[in-house]
């Protein structure tokens, strides 16, 4: 049973007279703390040292790319250059890249996936 649903049945239970409001309210917050504990955390608190980009594409070619963080920069800088990526792209990746290290956050921070073709770029920071 979902959060959701499992907070339509307490109320339903208020409104069949079963629980008392106040019963409902501590069964609603226990669900919220519950709830709060079962999420999975985004961020560890230690600033993440790598980022790795994996792409795959419908034909099954798979590129890895794994680079350590300090290095981001310099990177986006050389594609800007070189690879034909302007600079408003560049920044504007910079700047979400700069919040989600600043917050500790790891794991898998984009996926993009074509359909249509298959194709996948996934993005994490570990």
């Amino acid at each position: 049973m979902t959060v959701s649903e499992e907070r339509l049945r307490i109320l339903k239970m208020v409104e069949e007279g079963k629980i008392s409001p106040e019963d409902a309210a501590r069964l609603l917050e226990a669900l919220k703390t519950s709830e709060a504990r079962e999420k999975p955390q985004t961020g560890t608190g230690a600033a993440p040292r790598w980022l790795r980009i994996r792409i795959t594409e419908g034909d099954g070619t798979r590129v890895n790319v794994n680079l350590p963080v300090r290095l981001v920069k310099v990177a986006l800088k050389v594609a800007e250059r070189y690879g034909g990526m302007d600079e408003a792209a560049t920044e504007e990746i910079m700047a979400a890249l700069e919040e989600a290290i600043a917050e500790g956050e790891s794991g898998r921070i984009v996926e993009v996936v074509d359909e249509e073709d298959g194709d996948r770029v996934e993005i994490y920071l570990e």
